[in-house]
């Protein structure tokens, strides 16, 4: 669905992302000013952050240094990294002064607490849509972390219980904040490429394998597995270990579709206009190189059509050749692009880097025609809008979340309903469409050139997936349609 709606939210989010002390968000005119009154404004947000060992700390620092906000609560399931933190934040840095905070193991105690407004969250993937919707029940505004699901009907219910709430509830894909990209998308949209002819996502991320192990491991001691595991199936640990590496295994992360790629595909979904479901789904790729204890694919080439216009999504874990896995491991480039999202249009491309600060128009030969640059900040947005108790001044709200996030999923899902093939078999899938064909040959010389033989490994031919809408499940495929859903194990149900 062509969404022209998206366009005008980001313009007016963005026309007020600069953070001012002390002060109800300001009314740019003229759409702010007729925006409905959700509730009080307040002069001061008192945020909680839960998850710490990454990402988490990342928040913690950066909304202690935007104006109007007080990081008055952290919160983990491992003990050692919460005393860690919480001494951190006593002793202060060169980023910020020291200031003191309240410490919870349990993230129900948090959200029971009245003193506290807004939830940031930053745990692995699976607990994401569970905490968010039990903060906002709990009456608080919620920042989550991409993918803001693990599984598709997750963001819905997300985007469902921030509606009823009425809370603010953002996404944590943050280069909608960048001046750069919003500046860059409105060329795009305004017809600056003429016709969209394909948007492609890149996600050329070095990954090295992580290990083999025998049998069940015992998670660290210091980490309440039960609560880690939340509201997924109960299962020993079976990796070397317990942080980060849960990404790679597809109970509890999204590969590195949903980590790295969930904001590579956020915006190609945005250079498209498309604010709804994918109409079709399919996956080609696997896991390869050196066996390791990680289930989610390592190369894969997922095609996604919106209305017609293909929307592919290139992931390599492995370096350019077999040389490079024994050194420094450098990656492949697409036009010059390793980890970003380019749009192909009747008038050259547009070039999204990682570096969310910066893209680029170019003509079809290639030479630069326009720049543009400028960041911005994701927290200062996710601030302002709660002192205003006004989600509309979002950036990124949590619908755009929730619809990036499952273009993620729908390349999972049929990555693990597909069945394994060989090269010529995969070709043949493949050459349904032009563009997925060609990525489909790339990505085969790719593994050749890292001395994978598809004649004797084969890879995953994923299940085409047909979206029904408005639901999210897949039509006449009752599998599919189940790995779309989660039924949470007590007592984590939401």
């Amino acid at each position: 669905m062509r969404c022209a709606e998206t366009d005008r939210r980001s313009f007016l989010a963005a026309a007020v992302a600069a953070t001012v002390a002390g002060r109800a968000a300001a009314a740019p005119a003229p759409g702010p000013a007729r925006l409905p009154v959700r509730g009080p404004a307040c002069a001061e947000v008192r945020l909680a952050v839960v998850g710490l060992r990454s990402r988490g700390w990342e928040h913690v620092n950066a909304f202690a240094r935007v104006p109007g906000c007080r990081v008055v609560a952290l919160c983990d399931v491992d003990r050692d990294v919460l005393a860690q933190r919480a001494d951190e934040c006593r002793k202060g840095d060169e980023r910020r002064p020291p200031f003191e905070v309240k410490t919870y193991g349990d993230p129900r105690a948090l959200f029971a607490a009245d003193d506290i407004d807004a939830i940031a969250i930053a745990t692995p993937n699976h607990t994401h849509a569970m905490l968010g919707v039990f903060a906002m029940q709990a009456g608080k505004h919620v920042y989550v972390e991409k993918p803001v699901s693990h599984v598709v009907d997750e963001g819905q219910r997300l985007v469902d219980v921030a509606a009823a709430t009425k809370k603010v509830c953002a996404s944590g894909t943050q280069a909608r904040s960048h001046k750069a990209v919003r500046e860059a998308m409105a060329f795009v949209h305004g017809g600056g490429l003429g016709t969209v002819l394909c948007v492609r996502g890149l996600c050329y991320k070095p990954r090295r394998p992580i290990g083999v192990v025998a049998g069940p491991q015992f998670a660290p001691s210091s980490v309440d597995y039960d609560r880690w595991l939340g509201p997924v199936e109960y299962r020993p640990l079976r990796r070397k270990n317990l942080h980060y590496d849960w990404h790679w295994d597809l109970h509890t992360g999204n590969g590195d579709l949903g980590n790295q790629g969930i904001h590579q595909m956020d915006l190609a979904r945005w250079a498209l206009s498309w604010c709804g479901l994918p109409d079709m789904a399919l996956s080609l790729g696997g896991r390869f190189g050196e066996a390791d204890d990680g289930d989610s694919p390592n190369t894969q080439v997922v095609w996604l059509d919106c209305g017609g216009t293909p929307l592919l999504f290139e992931v390599r874990g492995l370096p350019k050749d077999a040389a490079e896995q024994r050194g420094k491991w450098q990656m492949d480039r697409f036009q010059g692009v390793d980890i970003g999202v380019v749009v192909h249009g009747e008038r050259g491309t547009v070039r999204f880097t990682a570096d969310y600060g910066r893209a680029a128009h170019f003509n079809h030969a290639g030479k630069v025609v326009q720049e543009w640059t400028g960041g911005g900040d994701h927290f200062a947005n996710f601030v302002q809008a709660c002192a205003a108790n006004e989600p509309a001044l979002l950036t990124a709200p949590v619908l755009e979340g929730h619809l990036s996030s499952a273009f993620c999923h729908y390349g999972i899902v049929s990555h693990q309903c597909g069945v394994r093939g060989d090269a010529d078999a995969a070709a043949q899938a493949a050459d349904r469409v032009p563009e997925l064909a060609a990525a489909y040959a790339r990505m085969a010389a790719h593994l050749q050139a890292n001395g994978v033989d598809l004649a004797t490994t084969p890879l995953t031919i994923g299940r085409l997936l047909t979206i029904a809408k408005p639901d999210g499940g897949i039509v006449d495929d009752p599998a599919a349609s189940e790995r779309c859903r989660r039924v949470a194990r007590p007592p984590y149900t939401f």
